[in-house]
């Protein structure tokens, strides 16, 4: 589960159960809002032209868009949105491939916890820990940019010229 540390006589520890309950509440509203944000991305990848297959990864997904940027009335407003959402892969990437730890900080009066995900594919990297405000955060923001994205405009297709009457 988490990290084992000392508990001080007389002082109530955390309880372990209902931090890791929380924990993984908190993940899976991270992963749906990520899943609606990729869905969102995908109804505009094919409103578009580009050519994307499903079986690509998403960070493919979000270049090929890029690359047709110019079909977009506000293509700069579209780069802001794919600049956050690649700055929250790398923690998608963890969250989803590893195993959800409660890492507890308890300096003997004070308790306090993180989330503590360490990638399986690196096990030479540090685990990364977030708290749980952070992650909080981050959900919040990825149903933002979902809820941008659905909101995002198409320049008008050019109208076609009117046939002539002779």
């Amino acid at each position: 589960m988490g990290c084992e540390i000392p508990i001080g006589k007389g002082s109530d520890g955390p309880d372990f159960v209902m931090l890791r309950h929380d924990a993984q509440l908190l993940r899976c509203d991270f992963l749906d809002a990520f899943a609606r944000l990729e869905s969102a991305v995908m109804q505009y990848i094919g409103r578009t032209d580009v050519k994307a297959s499903q079986g690509q990864p998403f960070s493919q997904k979000l270049t090929l868009l890029q690359k047709a940027r110019d079909r977009f009335r506000n293509p700069k407003r579209l780069d802001v949105r794919i600049a956050a959402i690649q700055q929250l892969l790398p923690v998608r990437a963890d969250i989803v491939h590893s195993v959800l730890e409660v890492a507890v900080i308890f300096d003997g009066r004070v308790t306090a916890s993180k989330l503590s995900f360490r990638n399986s594919s690196n096990a030479q990297r540090p685990a990364m820990l977030i708290d749980r405000d952070e992650l909080v955060a981050m959900t919040r923001r990825l149903n933002q940019l979902a809820h941008q994205f659905s909101q995002q405009r198409l320049k008008e297709a050019a109208p076609a010229a009117p046939a002539s009457a002779t």
